[in-house]
Order: structure tokens, then C-alpha cells, then sequence
């Protein structure tokens, strides 16, 4: 039980790792439905699963129970738990409509979301569109199931349902994002949304809001119902260790674009310098910004190449590929690659330096024939180059 803006909270926290997974359950459900998953994400992430505010052992609190209310009671529990992000939202039924709205109003802090059979604002709109009256039993149905307690926040679920909009403070951002669907048929569906004719409905919805995100996965199964995280637990597992995945890989690229928009801003300082005779000033600049850089001699030797050829500032891929065979004095590709940049700008006699050594290293390495073959052959050009 943790202290949340004054009410008791009932929390469970587990695990750790670089992403937290934040659970939100369905209406009228407390932490417990997510026993089944949260042990085993916790094996790579930290987990935090709780009831909302009159759910399960979670104190009740005043005033009307709205999608934005649930949302800032989730907003302090952060604060109050003193939660880190990125975090991993997953949300089943109607958690789906919270774990949106906290997206929307905090996008920077989501790094992915797994919908769990989530809700859908739109889906009675469309069974309207089928049968009326059927839809009109479902909402009476669903009302009478509910418990006192939270018949007040059904009308304002309701209230969704009918407009057939949910609204947020913005776009969801464009994370990493599973979301899982159940398809499972009913023998003699009770509801008119268990229907064939529904639970298509139901599935077209799903697929329609998953191709708003560029990276995901959607699953269909029909070996579940609604509650997918109790009666098949290994999907949503899964699913979110595949948007931990796919969210790692993506902040990888994120900062790897970061690394290399800082190290050629630095670059650019070099052609002035050049061009004011100032060639151990660019020579340094070159080194000092490899160093900062931290990328490994490949990804420096890549970089080279564009310089060379995309970029069209040979001067400046000769110092950055000499620092790269300088830093790497044991790399055969390294030196090799200075050799090839020094016999483009006609310094023959460097060239065949840097080929003998690349040959003499990879030699001593046991590199491949066809490795030293390569060498062999600027060695030759350089030697030819010389000749002239």
C-alpha cells in the first residue's frame, strides 16, 4: 500500500531492467488479473501492477471516476512510487482507453504499448449499424452486471460508446506496439458483440487502429476470450517482450542517429580549418570527435567512405580515416581503408605504406586469401601509381 495524493493505493512492484511495465486492468478489475504475466515480464523489466482507486484493496476517492480522472490518479501514483521512465504500457479493456490518454498527455515517456483485447470507442457505433436492438440488450446487460459501486463510472464508459470518440490531449506517439485480439467463437453468445457478425466488428476495429503505427505486431487467437492475459498468459507475455525488443532496438537507432548528427556537426568545423592551413588544429578536431563519438572502427570506417563518396569532402574522410587506422593500429580493414583514401588523393607513396602494413597484419591474423587478395591489389595500383 503506498500513499497516492492522500488515498492508500494497493501496488505490486517487481523486477528490474530499462524499461518499467506499467499494467492497467479492465473496468471494474483490480491488480490481481495480471498474475498470471507480471512474474514472468518481471524477469526483464520492473513490473508495477495495481488496483485503481476502488478497485480490489485500493481506497475509494472522491469525485467522478473519468477516463482523465483515472489517468491523473496514474500520473501521481508515478510520482509517489517515483516510477522512471520509459515505460511499457499495457492495458486490457477498457485499460486500453487509459494507457491511451496517458500516451497522448505524455508521449516522450512511453516507449510502447500492448493493447490486451483493449476497448475499441467505436464498436457500438458499428453494431449499431448491424442490429439495434441487440446492441440496445448488450448495454442493458452489461449494466445490470455491474456492481453499484461502479455504475457511476459506466456512464461514463457508456457516454464513449455512444459518441463513438474518445477524446485525448493529442496523438498517440509512433512506439513500438503489440495488440492482441480475441476471435474466439461462442457457441451461444450471450452478449450480440460474442456474435460472429460482432466479433468481426471487433477484429476489423483492432486491425484499423494497429495500422496507425508503423512497428508492432497484431495478434488474433482464437484459443481465448476476452480475458486473454488469464486463459492464454503466454500471448501477452510475449507480446510484451517483443515491444521491449522492438523498443530497445529502436532507442539503439535513435541514438545512434544522435551520435552521428553530433559527430559530422563537429566535422563541419574541419574544411575551414583546412582551408587556413591549420591541418593539426582539423587533425585534432577529427581525432577529439571519433574519441566522443564512441563508435566502433566499422562504424568510423563507414562514416569515411560517406565522406568520401555521398559527401564529397575527401580531405576531411583522410583525416578521419587516418584517425581511424591510428586508433586501430592492429585493424587490417583500417589501414587498408587509409591506404585507398591516400591513393585517391595521389599520395602513392602512403598508400603502399598502409597496403604493405594492412597485408602484414592480416598475415599475422590468418585473414582469408581472398581478404589478402584485396590487399594485394591496391598494393599493386599503389605500386603502379608510382611508376608513372
Amino acid at each position: 500500500m503506498i500513499s497516492v495524493a492522500g488515498h492508500q493505493v494497493n501496488m505490486v512492484r517487481m523486477g528490474a531492467g530499462p524499461y518499467t511495465v506499467i499494467f492497467e486492468s479492465g473496468f471494474a478489475s483490480d491488480l490481481t488479473v495480471w498474475r498470471n504475466v507480471a512474474p514472468a515480464v518481471a524477469k526483464s523489466a520492473q513490473v508495477v501492477a495495481y488496483s485503481r482507486a476502488g478497485h480490489g484493496k485500493s481506497q475509494a476517492r472522491a469525485g467522478e471516476r473519468t477516463v482523465s480522472a483515472n489517468t491523473t490518479d496514474l500520473e501521481q501514483m508515478i510520482v509517489a512510487a517515483q516510477l522512471r521512465p520509459p515505460f511499457i504500457l499495457v492495458g486490457h479493456s477498457y485499460g486500453g482507453f487509459l494507457i491511451r490518454d496517458f500516451a497522448a498527455k505524455h508521449p516522450a515517456q512511453v516507449a510502447g504499448m500492448v493493447f490486451v483485447d483493449a476497448s475499441d470507442e467505436r464498436i457500438e457505433v458499428e453494431l449499431r449499424k448491424i442490429d439495434p436492438a441487440k446492441t440496445a440488450q448488450d448495454i442493458k446487460m452489461s449494466e445490470s452486471y455491474t456492481p453499484p459501486k461502479f455504475k457511476a463510472e459506466l456512464k461514463h464508459v457508456q457516454a464513449i460508446f455512444d459518441s463513438g470518440r474518445l477524446t485525448t490531449a493529442g496523438a498517440l506517439p509512433d512506439v513500438p506496439v503489440a495488440v492482441l485480439t480475441s476471435s474466439m467463437k461462442h457457441e451461444n453468445p450471450e452478449f450480440f458483440l460474442n456474435s460472429p457478425e460482432g466479433m468481426k466488428a471487433w477484429r476489423s476495429l483492432h486491425e484499423h487502429f494497429f495500422r496507425q503505427f508503423s512497428t508492432g505486431v497484431h495478434t488474433v487467437t482464437a484459443n481465448a476470450g476476452h480475458n486473454i492475459q488469464l486463459e492464454q498468459p503466454q500471448l501477452v507475455i510475449a507480446a510484451i517482450e517483443q515491444v521491449i525488443s522492438l523498443a530497445s532496438d529502436q532507442e539503439k537507432r535513435r541514438l545512434y542517429a544522435q551520435a552521428r548528427a553530433t559527430l559530422f556537426s563537429q566535422l563541419d568545423r574541419v574544411p575551414e580549418l583546412l582551408k587556413a592551413g591549420r591541418e593539426a588544429d582539423a587533425g585534432k578536431v577529427v581525432a577529439e570527435a571519433i574519441s566522443a563519438s564512441k563508435f566502433s572502427e566499422a562504424d568510423i570506417n563507414r562514416i569515411g567512405y560517406e565522406l568520401l563518396g555521398k559527401r564529397e569532402q575527401p580531405q576531411v574522410a583522410e583525416l578521419v580515416l587516418k584517425a581511424n587506422a591510428l586508433t586501430h593500429e592492429q585493424s587490417d580493414n583500417a589501414q587498408d581503408s587509409y591506404g585507398e583514401v591516400l591513393l585517391g588523393a595521389k599520395k602513392a607513396a602512403e598508400a603502399k605504406a598502409q597496403f604493405e602494413n594492412a597485408i602484414a597484419i592480416a598475415e599475422k591474423q590468418g585473414k582469408s586469401k581472398r581478404v589478402l587478395g584485396g590487399y594485394r591489389s591496391n598494393l599493386a595500383k599503389a605500386k603502379q601509381a608510382l611508376a608513372q
